[in-house]
């Protein structure tokens, strides 16, 4: 079965945010079209507090079309 852009678009931003972190809210942007084969994803941090980590990623079509972009913030475990 073929992983949703958003659950593709999860799994890139959640390695970026590093472990130890939990999703708080993702906000996922569609450029059209469905779950396609041979999606570029590409993910990095923007800014980072002592608690959140504030993550930005998208999928791009192997012509170099965005496919879809999204933006999440990650709670960083409490030590």
């Amino acid at each position: 079965m073929d992983m949703s852009l958003a659950a593709q678009l999860e799994t890139v931003l959640r390695k970026a945010a590093g472990e130890g972190t939990a999703l708080a809210s993702m906000t996922v942007d569609y450029a059209g079209g469905g779950v396609e084969e041979g999606l570029e994803p590409k993910a990095w941090i923007e800014r980072g507090t002592r608690s959140l980590v504030f993550a930005q990623g998208e999928l791009r079509r192997p012509d170099g079309a965005l496919a879809a972009s999204a933006s999440a913030v990650f709670r960083r475990a409490a030590d």
